[in-house]
């Protein structure tokens, strides 16, 4: 076992008896905005780090594969109840991550809501992202780095609508949101997320991008 995945360990075990969980997601560098994640995952008291460190994308698809071996084994689980993926403040103000800097949003109102799309912790324990906040995230993604992964991402929201009697198409609905000012897609994402999305794992498995 190598340094990384010790102290990982070490990490995992504080971030366990603060906030429960079996798996744990969290910058190997909490100062460094572009830090590099850790994923470690604890089954009957046993830590298993993931062999190396991957960018916060890469981690919360880790996470998602994690969840579905968990279940397949017949093991009961859910995101809230076990996952524990986890910011601080250096990656909220990173300038091109997926933790998009909240004081700079170019909208009337912080766009993640405390309790519904992250968790704040104290200065140990970072920030914990809901499926509705990595939502929120990857829309702010596109519309300011016109990044592609999040583009995808959104593709993916897209369609699941369309699947769910939204009564438009995916590419319809991606026009529909292509019109609205930030503030006006960022509450029609909690609504529609309120209204049509059933399991946070939906918008989760859209991670799992090949």
């Amino acid at each position: 076992m190598n340094n990384l995945q010790t102290r990982s360990i070490a990490r995992a075990k504080q971030l366990k008896e603060q906030l429960g969980g079996t798996i744990f997601a969290f910058p190997t560098e909490e100062d460094n905005p572009f830090s590099p994640y850790a994923i470690v995952m604890c089954v009957d008291d046993q830590y298993f780090p993931y062999p190396d460190a991957c960018d916060i994308s890469e981690a919360a698809g880790g996470i998602v594969t994690l969840l579905e071996e968990m279940k397949k084994s017949g093991m009961d689980v859910d995101y809230e109840r076990n996952v524990r993926l986890i910011s601080y403040q250096a990656q909220v103000d990173a300038p091109s991550t997926v933790m998009w800097k909240l004081k700079k949003g170019n909208v009337s109102k912080p766009p993640l809501e405390e309790g519904k799309d992250f968790q704040e912790g104290s200065e140990e324990e970072g920030e914990l992202i809901s499926a509705r906040g990595l939502l929120k995230i990857s829309y702010l993604q596109v519309v300011d780095e016109k990044n592609p992964k999040a583009g995808q991402f959104m593709d993916k929201y897209y369609q699941l609508l369309a699947t769910r009697k939204y009564g438009k198409t995916a590419a319809a609905i991606k026009q529909e949101v292509r019109k609205m000012t930030k503030d006006q897609a960022l509450g029609w994402l909690e609504q529609t997320f309120k209204k049509y999305v059933h399991d946070d794992m939906e918008v989760m498995n859209f991670l799992d991008l090949k």
